[in-house]
């Protein structure tokens, strides 16, 4: 009978070391909008990236993953229980979960991508975050234009371009930009917005409508996760669409010009290695990727009827065949 109890004494006491040590390793959590039966591609490549810097999950850190379920209004609560759970910082991914998250909390650090941090107000600057937010800034506001431009250049011959956005993912500066790259190719704009994937179809039957020759899907958390949705849509309506992504593109979107998600989230990684080590976001300067890529898909561009010149087709860094 004694050697049962201190058996047992053992036991209780290897599970209570266990337990203060899952208590001291770090907890990350993270916002996101995806549907927790669709994590692809985000939870792998925040994972990766972590392994690459010598993370280890449930070894020296903890992933809390709190997804949305493509409804960014539950972001506020979920932020709410990251705080509650003590997370030792909080990785968002878009405008809509980095409010939630800053709302949530002053001094928790928040690592944020975002479509552009300093024009949605996230942070102060580039140089000089302030508050507990830094992180990558991804250059929507100019990428959008850009890929408006590349559309155009794709359908010379169209002259009214539809615009696809996720209305929390827009702010006034970010809507002006593309009006004047609308006006500086002398195209008509139809703006469409959809704020969540139930809504696609009929922004799409919107843009049919409109007599539009080709849609520019602006960078968007929720946009991005929906490629294989977007792409049927583009293919059903005949309606060449330019995205955000290498793998919207690889899902059947015609085009995408943009930043690399692989370069992305290794930035990412660095961020949160940093604030893991005591450094404070508030000084801590934001950055960009450097790394963009134009990806033709050619088999869309065939299922459309879109003959794509050989100028485009050379300045691309991949073309799917």
């Amino acid at each position: 009978m004694k050697r049962l109890f201190a058996g047992l004494a053992v036991l209780l006491c290897a599970v209570g070391v266990g337990s203060a040590q899952a208590a001291n390793v770090p907890l990350i959590g993270v916002l996101l909008i995806n549907k927790a039966t669709n994590p692809q591609p985000v939870v792998p490549l925040i994972r990766n990236a972590l392994a690459a810097l010598g993370y280890v999950e449930d070894r020296n850190l903890r992933l809390d993953f709190r997804f949305a379920e493509a409804n960014a209004e539950r972001f506020p609560a979920l932020a709410e229980e990251l705080v509650g759970d003590k997370a030792t910082v909080i990785i968002t991914l878009g405008d809509a979960a980095t409010h939630a998250a800053q709302r949530a909390t002053r001094t928790i650090p928040i690592v944020a991508i975002a479509d552009d941090l300093v024009g949605a107000g996230l942070i102060d600057s580039m140089a000089q975050p302030g508050g507990n937010t830094t992180g990558i800034s991804i250059l929507a506001t100019e990428l959008d234009a850009k890929k408006l431009e590349i559309l155009k250049e794709i359908v010379p011959s169209v002259r009214r371009l539809g615009v696809l956005r996720d209305p929390a993912s827009i702010f006034p500066g970010r809507t002006e930009a593309i009006v004047e790259a609308g006006r500086s190719l002398g195209v008509e704009l139809q703006t469409v917005d959809a704020s969540s994937p139930a809504d696609f179809d009929a922004a799409f039957a919107l843009f049919h409508a409109g007599g539009v020759g080709g849609i520019d899907i602006l960078a968007s958390p929720m946009l991005a996760n929906s490629p294989e949705e977007l792409a049927e849509l583009s293919i059903r309506y005949k309606l060449p669409a330019i995205c955000q992504f290498r793998e919207m593109v690889a899902a059947g979107c015609l085009a995408s010009y943009g930043v690399k998600r692989a370069e992305m989230y290794a930035m990412l990684a660095g961020y949160i290695d940093k604030m893991l080590k005591g450094a404070r976001p508030a000084e801590t300067v934001a950055r960009q990727p450097t790394a963009l890529e134009l990806v033709i898909n050619r088999k869309t561009a065939r299922k459309l009827g879109v003959e794509i010149s050989p100028a485009i087709l050379a300045r691309a860094d991949e073309v799917i065949e």
